[in-house]
């Protein structure tokens, strides 16, 4: 091959990489601007998580407060 037409084979391929940084970088600044917003499964689930939390929570209030005052100490719940 030709010196001429190797350098310019070479600076064609630079010229490509630098088009796919850039696009990567494009792509990356797009990524980060997007804004959240969870799909029909995933707030579903959360909404479902949060409920099983606070039921939870509630069962955890009705069984560990005495529904009478403890007699001796090694009574904890409420029977």
């Amino acid at each position: 091959m030709y010196p001429l037409m190797e350098e310019i084979l070479v600076e064609e391929h630079r010229k490509e990489i630098r088009r796919e940084v850039g696009q990567i970088h494009l792509e990356e600044q797009a990524l980060r601007g997007r804004v959240y917003r969870p799909n029909w499964f995933t707030g579903t689930m959360q909404r479902l998580g949060q409920w099983l939390i606070a039921r939870g929570e509630e069962l955890v209030k009705r069984y560990q407060s005495p529904a009478r005052p403890c007699q001796s100490s090694g009574q904890r719940y409420a029977n």
